[in-house]
């Protein structure tokens, strides 16, 4: 695609997505992305809901990009309908394809992914195991089992980003909830430093941490503190 025709994709795409503006999905998927080389790429999004990020990967230059999404606890019914929807609308049904899968369901393919994305849903793989993962060894094993589960799906220096909200933040320790955050279960989640544990374990080797921005003020809330007074969600980035 040439710019103007990935720029016009993106402005279609922004609001099917709940962006105000096709300049915050684009702020928020270069966040993610950055340093991913996305041309030719294939793409793997766990939980894809409805698709931001497989379609971000197909208009940005990716050869295929697939999303699973089984309706089942923390997703959203009639999802993987609204993602095939929108792959129409785009003409990007020779790049997306959707699947009602649990990852363990997905076949292993001769050709390996480039990039796996994991956007607020890591915590949802194994919601007992997740609750004390910081201090028992049988949930850290059932995590560490699916990060493995998923290094074997990717090429040699594949990209892995996991985006979640972490268990420290301000308001939970007071015993309130976020205003910016009321409905997170903050014991179904963990810090940053566990999460890179369980994929350093599994060979990842760790790349970057990083604070989510709130738009449109991003420069000024993209740190720790910030978010641990809001709703304290990270991006950690790995390589295969």
């Amino acid at each position: 695609m040439s710019t103007e025709e990935i720029d016009s994709q993106i402005k279609l795409a922004a609001p099917l997505f709940g962006y105000k503006s096709d300049k915050r999905y684009a702020t928020r998927a270069k966040f993610l992305f950055h340093g991913v080389n996305l041309s030719g790429a294939k793409v793997l999004d766990v939980g894809c809901g409805s698709g931001a990020w497989v379609i971000w990967a197909a208009i940005n230059g990716a050869e295929q990009a697939v999303g699973i999404e089984p309706e089942s606890d923390g997703s959203t019914s009639q999802t993987l309908t609204t993602l095939r929807q929108t792959v129409e609308i785009l003409g990007l049904s020779g790049k997306v394809v959707a699947f009602d899968y649990f990852l363990h369901q997905l076949p292993m393919e001769e050709q390996y992914f480039d990039a796996i994305v994991l956007y607020n849903v890591i915590n949802h793989l194994n919601e007992s195991a997740v609750i004390d993962l910081h201090h028992n060894q049988d949930s850290f094993k059932q995590f560490l089992g699916i990060a493995q589960d998923l290094r074997l799906r990717m090429k040699p220096g594949g990209w892995i980003i996991v985006a979640d909200c972490g268990r420290t933040n301000f308001w939970n320790q007071i015993g309130l909830s976020s205003p910016l955050a009321k409905n997170i279960e903050w014991d179904k989640h963990q810090d940053p430093s566990k999460w890179i544990d369980v994929f350093s374990s599994a060979g990842f080797s760790f790349v970057d941490l990083r604070w989510s921005p709130l738009q449109p003020l991003t420069r000024m809330t993209a740190n720790w503190l910030f978010q641990y007074l809001t709703s304290s969600h990270f991006v950690l980035r790995f390589q295969a």
